[in-house]
């Protein structure tokens, strides 16, 4: 029984450092080659692997897809554990979500078209439920911090009472907006078109007018701004020194590098 159980732990380990393996380098060409590059015969052929045993692992290309963007977005969720807790008024730990997204985008863009990719409708749709249900899941620390700073806003009176609207369902408001601009600031040339730069400057801007408008305390009015400016400095100091601020970027960026 305990060898029976042996050759089983160690089949399985194989397995999953198999599978890391495939989804390492289907990262790395998908930097190297961007997204439509992604061949999987390549892919097996560069890991010294037969095409058979890749498919074992991912039942389409897609899944393969789903399977890289996963790992990322478990770490892009990992640094919004933390910011419920930080040392900030409620409103400004709704910004640091913001802003802890916006750094990780700054040095994973391939992350964000790759998601952009994912959810559109033909491809979302070849996606396996069990790689879809591994990708939710893995992203479920994003909703659960926003939820839970909007709900302590609400306990705490920086918000109005609810009358339709769910934490959840409220936070879906700046959310939007944060997801909505990195989509058109990543389609290149298109808000170059229309003459608008520095998006991530707008869509700050947007953040505050949205909670301005649903009198989210303390009010800051997203026409000043100084007052803007400074009210991202200081959040981005809590987030430094909760251990998620820029030194935390540029040090994952070496790491991947």
């Amino acid at each position: 029984m305990l060898d029976h159980m042996s050759t089983e732990d160690r089949r399985r380990r194989e397995r999953e450092a198999r599978e890391a393996l495939f989804i390492d380098r289907a990262h790395a060409r998908i930097r190297e080659d961007g997204l439509l590059g992604l061949q999987m015969s390549k892919l097996a052929a560069d890991c010294e692997y037969a095409t058979g045993t890749l498919y074992q692992h991912f039942e389409s290309r897609e899944d393969l897809l789903a399977a890289v963007a996963a790992r990322s977005t478990r770490k892009r969720a990992a640094r919004f554990r933390v910011i419920p807790g930080l040392d900030l008024d409620t409103r400004a730990r709704m910004l640091a979500i913001v802003l802890a997204d916006i750094d990780f985008a700054a040095v994973n863009p391939d992350y964000h078209r790759l998601m952009q990719y994912l959810v559109t409708e033909v491809v979302w749709a070849n996606v396996s439920v069990a790689r879809r249900t591994a990708l939710l899941e893995a992203a479920r620390p994003i909703s659960e911090a926003v939820g839970a700073v909007v709900s302590e806003a609400r306990a705490h009176g920086d918000l109005p009472p609810a009358r339709e609207m769910g934490a959840e369902e409220m936070g879906l408001g700046p959310w939007a907006l944060n997801v909505g601009m990195q989509d058109l600031a990543n389609a290149q040339g298109l808000l170059d078109a229309y003459d608008i730069h520095r998006p991530y400057d707008h869509l700050i801007r947007h953040f505050h007018a949205l909670l301005t408008g649903w009198r989210w305390e303390p009010c800051l009015d997203p026409d000043d701004p100084a007052r803007v400016r400074a009210e991202t400095d200081r959040v981005r100091a809590a987030l430094a020194a909760a251990g998620i601020g820029a030194d935390t970027v540029e040090c994952e960026r070496t790491a991947a590098d």
